[in-house]
């Protein structure tokens, strides 16, 4: 409602929009209740349209890797009441490519990684506890896949670009899991000029990627943005 409003008073008719992980889910969730007609392009990062693991074939292959159950955020928001800075330096771990998948070429001095932890840490520290682990319960749970097809697929009257980019070196999803968002939305269209979505699976960072390789990240994003 926020992002509604403020379009409004702006009276913005032609949007772009990027969401990363949760911000994902926000653009998701605005698209099925107010559809797309605002946004002229949405990029999504490294975000599946479901975090937990289904009994209908949506497993490893696709879920969050770890956030992907209620024992698992049940077990979150435990350690978030008893010791929420271990929690905050896991996820820093979880979200930085040379944590989670780290390679020999990753060029991170100890005094890079240091001044990452001590800033995430310090941002975490801003919010409250246990309202991080009632949005985790809230965010994992929520299935996004028929709203997807629904709002942006073949038959929606979306005409809105989609980016997607996912990260073989994400320590949140397999890559798979977020690139299923460009099937939901071309559906069976087999005429890439039709396609309305594009994927991208990068290596050259992980969750966070956009803060490992900003530049990388900057011109995949204005790449697509100028596309006519």
């Amino acid at each position: 409602m926020d992002l509604r409003e403020l379009l409004q008073h702006l009276k913005v008719y032609k949007a772009l929009a990027l969401g990363g992980s949760l911000g994902c889910s926000i653009l998701w969730c605005y698209a099925e209740l107010f559809t797309t007609n605002y946004f002229t392009r949405m990029i999504f990062v490294d975000q599946s349209p479901l975090q937990n693991s289904t009994l209908d074939g949506w497993d490893s292959r696709y879920c969050n890797r770890g956030m992907n159950s209620a024992p698992a955020v049940a077990a979150m928001q435990m350690a978030l009441s008893l010791a929420p800075d271990t929690v905050y330096s896991g996820t820093t771990a979880i979200c930085l490519a040379y944590r989670s998948h780290p390679r020999d070429s990753d060029e991170v001095t100890h005094a890079m990684r240091d001044e990452d932890e001590a800033f995430f840490l310090g941002e975490a520290r801003r919010g409250d506890a246990e309202w991080f682990g009632k949005l985790m319960a809230d965010h994992t749970a929520l299935d996004w896949r028929d709203s997807i097809r629904s709002t942006f697929g073949p038959g929606s009257g979306s005409f809105t670009k989609v980016l997607v980019i996912a990260s073989t070196r994400s320590g949140c999803f397999p890559a798979a899991g977020p690139m299923t968002v460009v099937d939901f939305v071309n559906g069976e269209t087999e005429e890439d000029s039709k396609k309305l979505a594009q994927g991208v699976v990068i290596d050259w960072g992980g969750h966070w990627c956009y803060w490992e390789n900003p530049e990388s990240f900057n011109k995949l994003v204005l790449d697509f943005l100028d596309k006519p």
